[in-house]
């Protein structure tokens, strides 16, 4: 109390230069949170934008696939996550997918775990391979009853191919971790016999070269959130 006596007129310097203060620290949060602004609406258009190249991308694989095996066949992609106990699972990405022939099951279809018995989409998430199984007619007694009812009883054949996680820097797989995800070519008529093993051969790297591609695109998006999240740590050290 006594400085400020003392200072009299000088305490509205001393005023004007805590309020100065203030006004520094107020602008420079609100131009961080206009900046976080920004990023998330510039993210949110990529993620559309990416979506829409993958779901193009999608659509020529399968009639690649499709054209190849010289049979009608749909393509999803599937979702891998973990539960609360620590088993992965996978489920319907409902809005990757390209669907040419009704199959009713699929409808009610939620997750599967990757260890499920007879699932080639879980065999080739667990494995970390391309892999393409043809299916008996009677494939449908090799179920328990809560995955049957997600399983189509026509479908033949299906062709599965995991979408691996890379290192953001090294664009390497990182062996440490799961995939990102399987995505999963499938239909109800068998390829002919004769051009089937060369064909089936074709179709593999074409899911192979999808999937390698989705692995690009999703690191790319990794790698522009780890960037903006350092520089925002960065700009706020130094206010």
């Amino acid at each position: 109390m006594t400085s400020l006596t003392s200072l009299r007129w000088s305490n509205l310097l001393l005023g004007l230069g805590i309020a100065s203060l203030i006004a520094g620290e107020t602008a420079a949060w609100r131009w961080r949170t206009l900046q976080e602004d920004e990023f998330r609406r510039l993210y949110a258009t990529l993620q559309q934008r990416q979506r829409r190249i993958l779901e193009g991308m999608l659509t020529i694989v399968c009639k690649l696939v499709a054209k190849t095996l010289n049979i009608p066949c749909n393509a999803r992609y599937f979702v891998a996550e973990k539960d609360q106990e620590g088993r992965y699972y996978i489920r319907q990405d409902r809005d990757l997918a390209v669907l040419n022939i009704r199959m009713p099951r699929e409808f009610g279809f939620t997750r599967i775990y990757v260890d499920t018995p007879h699932i080639v989409s879980g065999k080739a998430f667990r494995d970390r391979v391309p892999l393409y199984e043809e299916l008996p007619d009677d494939h449908s007694n090799w179920y328990e009853p809560d995955v049957g009812r997600m399983i189509e009883p026509q479908q033949r054949w299906v062709l599965a191919c995991p979408v691996l996680r890379l290192d953001s820097l090294t664009n390497s797989h990182e062996m440490s971790h799961a995939p990102r995800g399987v995505i999963v070519f499938y239909g109800t008529q068998l390829p002919d016999e004769a051009a089937s093993a060369d064909a089936v051969q074709v179709c593999l790297g074409y899911a192979e070269q999808f999937a390698e591609q989705m692995s690009h695109v999703f690191n790319m998006l990794e790698l522009s959130t780890e960037l903006e999240s350092s520089s925002h740590g960065n700009t706020s050290g130094t206010s």
